[in-house]
């Protein structure tokens, strides 16, 4: 029968026995190759009900086959998605966040950003200027991520460019030979990690994109704004 199969309430059998605190049937289910990303009607994942029962052993247990099959997912995708990114056409995108609120004083907190992103064969370079919230306001600076991968997926290459202070951070991924290195037992967690999430509040957090909407950008006056245009590579885009 089916591991991951869900009850009425979208609950597998790993969700039950981990929410029962019945550690010996989760570690079972486990062993059987049970999807510990899977998440229930509400959203909650299987650490989120690890974590409400406040048993480290079972916390640890979670963590532990999460991490692994996140990473393990993550490596055996990688090849295919090096071949999508290569066969696909070569582009330029320019793209500008806006984020806007019905309160105007809350509109001023809201983030925006200027994006770019080039491919050209297995390679993607994507631009950004907005890294992060903290203190009450959105941190800012220019900073470049390059993907390079090899056309057969053997390896991948990830650079961050940190304009503001001028240096380069280089991480460089050999496919296979992370494959053979990855064990259930490599992906250990630490103990503190464990104390951090029995110890923080549980949060759930999504992204609602039933009411995103996308709108031409325009230039004018008041009823005589039209669709703006730019040039883009000697050719005439809207934006």
């Amino acid at each position: 029968q089916d591991v991951d199969q869900r009850d009425p309430r979208g609950r597998t059998l790993l969700h039950l026995a981990v929410s029962l605190g019945y550690i010996e049937s989760a570690k079972v289910l486990l062993q059987h190759k049970a999807d510990v990303t899977k998440e229930n009607a509400q959203g909650w994942t299987v650490l989120h009900e690890a974590v409400s029962t406040g048993d480290p052993e079972m916390v640890h247990m979670i963590l532990q086959h999460r991490d692994y099959q996140q990473t393990s997912m993550t490596l055996g995708g990688v090849p295919e998605l090096l071949q999508k990114i290569n066969e696909s056409l070569e582009y330029f995108i320019f793209t500008c966040c806006l984020f806007s609120f019905v309160v105007p004083l809350v509109s001023r907190v809201c983030p925006s950003d200027v994006c770019r992103i080039w491919k050209s064969g297995a390679k993607l370079r994507v631009d950004i200027t907005l890294l992060g919230f903290e203190n009450m306001s959105w941190e800012r600076g220019r900073r470049s991520l390059i993907f390079k991968g090899e056309d057969t997926g053997g390896w991948a290459e990830l650079i961050e460019i940190n304009h503001d202070d001028k240096f380069v951070t280089t991480e460089r991924f050999e496919i296979s030979q992370h494959m053979k290195r990855l064990t259930l037992g490599s992906m250990t967690p630490k103990r503190k990690d464990v104390e951090r999430r029995l110890t923080s509040p549980i949060i759930n957090t999504c992204l609602d994109t039933k009411n995103i909407a996308f709108e031409r950008t325009t230039s004018g006056f008041w009823v005589w704004r039209t669709e703006k245009a730019e040039g883009v590579n000697g050719y005439e885009a809207k934006v």
